[in-house]
């Protein structure tokens, strides 16, 4: 695998992603998926290779169905041909025998209760307790770039090449279901268009192509079309929260008790299982909140639908989404200005552990609300507002603060029961002849910026320009083993695997022939922020527009500026398009409504403010240069400055929204309802 290069060559279309260049002789392969949401299998004729001719083993879910279908979408045969166009005529010959079956009940995945203090005595103080019902809305990644993977077999070994985000992940589960040995399976890892999390997991289409590598001693290949993407790419959130929220006549937060459901799909996923969504919301409600006591009861469950995986910023979006809705509400209740409630509930006295668990590093987050009220001009701000409304503009502001985790290690995942990610991060230094360095780093590259901050900390501690260095990504044969891509880890454990590795080369006087190696075991950091959002609600057709977004982040060190600037901005991106457009809809029969990008709706860039940023700096103890990551906030905040805005704008109207996404039609339905309950009884 060659060097990664700047982001220049991608700017240029010098790109070389999995679709770009397939294997020579390569087969391409198409799959014939499920019309049916639970369907009993029979006989299947016309079709290459069913469940019954692989011969793979299963991990979380079948390769290819086996005796019933479970979802829309899911692979039940596979087929192959010299190019894509016969491979689909194929599969649309292939003729399956389906028995449509009822659904069944929801079965419980997995189901925690977390939390701590005395609730009872906490919440009998209150003197307002807010109760709410919310939702966040089942919702696809959606990378620029869909999943993709070929595989070729020879000499005993399995050469993969995939669109992934953990290269560990799929050598690993790869041998797991195909009987190898890992030192028979090397993972490639070309240009990644984006992964936002989808690419975090081993696919069944994965196995699939890899078995028939084997099967077939021949390449094969498989590229996945958007269609495939939003019916059976994983999907996220599909979350109802559950508040009961005390507070004081002061405006001081006291006790809150949630009840968590996540709807899980049909399957567990690999390698997060069931309680990825669950878990991670439970420990995030309230997190950046000095409690008294809490108590969250999470579980998943399943269903006939897509399985839900990771997505940017997973589960601690709709913990925050509930969280600064339900502090929204506190205020208005007590007639208070929602930053000051903030203000007198945000945690203090850091490090310092919270009661749903979070062991937070480092921060300020009375600093951070203060650095907001001034970059935004709050006073002025609502001064603005009160204008507007008086003119009968629908003028909502909405604030959002936070903390989210990042850098897992593998102490927090076997917690979780989690035995397939290990939680490690690694760098290898090699000084050639030549006086080059490579860097090769147990992470990938999807678009994050991560090769350029890599190549920028290894110079810093190397003490040589950046351009004698190749950061090498992609390769488990070259590369040493880890986690991969995800959870903000970058800034983490990876980039204290470099600065580790790169110190000990560097005592070493950089002497050519120099190889050194450095694996971490990271503890998770706590990145925070507080966000500021307005929104404008046009009146007649009640389509919500961003007009302002203040983003103030802690991420901790910044050790790259233009990096985390971008992280930012483009997670804010994508919390407006998840707060105010998409949602992976089902009717109730099952049947998958958004299986194109005309019905599953994504932010243009009209519809998205300029990010005004700033930081409050406080480095985590835990790390290395004492950086936190970044790369989910902008998601994050959005789900709680946004969705307060909104909520904000059309408070006049005696409207309440509590299900995201908040379309036009959430909005309509909600004001219809508030001017029902406002209306005087008839007779």
């Amino acid at each position: 695998m060659p060097a990664v290069g700047g982001p220049e060559r991608l700017v240029l279309g010098r790109g070389a992603y999995l679709a770009d260049r397939p294997p020579d002789g390569a087969l391409e392969v198409a799959f014939v998926r499920s019309p049916f949401p639970h369907a009993r299998i029979g006989r299947i004729s016309g079709a290459g290779a069913t469940a019954a001719d692989l011969g793979a083993r299963d991990l979380s879910w079948p390769p290819l169905a086996r005796e019933a279908a479970r979802y829309v979408g899911e692979p039940v045969a596979a087929v192959w041909a010299e190019d894509r166009y016969r491979a689909e005529d194929l599969a649309d010959a292939v003729d399956v025998e389906y028995e449509p079956l009822p659904p069944d009940p929801p079965r419980v995945l997995f189901e925690r209760e977390l939390g701590g203090g005395a609730l009872d005595a906490a919440m009998s103080r209150a003197a307002v307790v807010v109760e709410r019902e919310l939702r966040a809305a089942r919702q696809a990644p959606l990378p620029l770039e869909g999943r993709g993977v070929a595989a070729a077999w020879a000499g005993g070994r399995l050469t993969i090449w995939s669109s992934t985000q953990v290269p560990e992940v799929v050598r690993r589960g790869l041998g797991l279901a195909l009987d190898l040995d890992e030192s028979a399976v090397r993972v490639l890892v070309p240009d990644v268009g984006g992964g936002f999390g989808l690419k975090a997991h081993l696919f069944a289409e994965e196995v699939v192509v890899a078995a028939l590598a084997v099967r077939l001693g021949r390449p094969v290949r498989w590229v996945e079309d958007r269609r495939e993407n939003l019916l059976a790419g994983v999907h996220a959130h599909d979350n109802v929260v559950r508040l009961r929220v005390g507070a004081s006549a002061g405006g001081r937060l006291l006790a809150v008790d949630a009840e968590v459901t996540a709807d899980a799909g049909a399957y567990p996923v690999h390698p997060f299982t069931a309680s990825l969504e669950p878990m991670t919301i439970a420990p995030a409600l309230f997190a950046a909140y000095d409690l008294e006591a809490l108590r969250v009861r999470a579980r998943a469950v399943s269903s006939h639908r897509c399985p839900v995986g990771a997505s940017r910023g997973v589960g601690t979006n709709t913990a925050v989404f509930a969280t600064e809705r339900a502090v929204d509400l506190v205020a208005a209740a007590l007639g208070m200005d929602p930053l000051e409630v903030r203000r007198r509930s945000a945690i203090g006295g850091l490090p310092r552990a919270t009661l749903g668990g979070r062991e937070l590093d480092s921060g300020d987050y009375g600093a951070l609300l203060d650095r907001l009220e001034r970059a935004a001009g709050y006073a002025a701000l609502r001064r603005e507002q009160a204008a507007a409304r008086a003119g009968g503009r629908l003028f909502g502001i909405g604030l959002a603060l936070f903390n989210e985790h990042s850098g897992t290690g593998a102490a927090e995942y076997r917690q979780r029961g989690l035995s397939e990610v290990s939680g490690l991060d690694a760098c290898r230094v090699v000084v050639g002849p030549g006086g080059r360095v490579e860097v090769r780093v147990s992470s990938v590259e999807i678009g994050q910026g991560l090769a350029g901050t890599c190549r920028l900390v290894a110079a810093r501690e190397l003490g040589v320009a950046p351009e004698r260095i190749d950061v090498v990504m992609g390769d488990t044969d070259r590369c040493p083993a880890g986690t991969g891509a995800f959870v903000s880890r970058g800034a983490v454990g990876l980039l204290d695997s470099v600065v580790g590795a790169c110190r000990e080369a560097a005592a070493r006087d950089l002497e050519p022939g120099t190889d050194v190696v450095r694996t971490v075991d990271p503890r998770q950091v706590f990145p925070a922020g507080a966000h500021l959002a307005v929104v404008e609600v046009d009146p007649v057709g009640l389509v919500p527009r961003v007009l302002r977004y203040v983003a103030v982040e802690d991420c901790g060190t910044v050790v790259d500026e233009a990096a985390v600037a971008g992280q930012v901005r483009g997670g804010v991106a994508m919390g407006i398009g998840q707060v105010l457009l998409e949602e992976s809809v089902y009717d109730a029969d099952g049947q998958p409504l958004c299986s194109t990008l005309l019905d599953y709706l994504v932010p243009a860039a009209v519809d998205v403010p300029a990010v005004e940023m700033d930081h409050v700096v406080s480095p985590s103890p835990r790390t290395a240069l004492g950086s936190k990551g970044v790369g989910e906030a902008g998601t994050i905040g959005a789900f709680g400055a946004v969705a307060n805005a909104v909520c904000d704008a059309v408070a006049p109207l005696g409207a309440e929204v509590s299900r995201l996404p908040f379309s036009p039609q959430r909005l309509f339905d909600a004001v219809a309802e508030g001017a029902e309950k406002r209306a005087p009884p008839r007779g």
